[in-house]
């Protein structure tokens, strides 16, 4: 880390909350509450992770292209298979909340479940144009502003 970061810290973990902040509250907006976009966000997280193994791509246009079809530490082990433990575990929410939510995301066509491949993110196609949308208009430029401003901090 360079010097500049820590003696600019302070700044810089108040962008990073302010980020945290208005992305989590436009995402419950979209989605619902703070447990189902936290549920969903961790499913998605995983998808997004299988298909850049998959793909070998990091590229923003293609992984858009790939996001509706098939760094986080999970103990140096991202399982290949989602079930509502491993989401309590990742997630941290505890298991029969857990439950509740996936089978409610399930019933809203934001992901699928079967004992073969698990909990999957798989979202309808107004539900993917829906996750696009706060994508392009939510997420990427707050991420990108908060990217500028630790930029110029560091």
């Amino acid at each position: 880390m360079t010097a500049n970061f820590y003696e600019n810290f302070g700044l810089i973990w108040e962008r990073f909350l302010n980020f945290e902040i208005n992305r989590s509250r436009e995402a419950i907006k979209y989605f619902g509450n703070a447990n189902s976009y936290f549920i969903l966000q961790t499913v998605a997280w995983h998808n997004l992770h299988l298909v850049q193994k998959e793909e070998g791509s990091r590229e923003y246009e293609r992984l858009k292209k790939q996001w509706g079809s098939n760094i986080f530490d999970f103990g140096k082990h991202i399982p290949g298979k989602l079930s509502i433990l491993t989401v309590s575990q990742i997630s941290g929410i505890d298991k029969e909340t857990c439950r509740r939510v996936v089978k409610k995301l399930i019933s809203d066509g934001w992901i699928t479940y079967s004992r073969n491949e698990g909990i999957r993110y798989y979202p309808t196609e107004k539900n993917n144009q829906l996750m696009v949308k706060f994508n392009e208009a939510i997420e990427i430029p707050l991420f990108l502003n908060l990217a500028t401003n630790i930029k110029k901090l560091t």
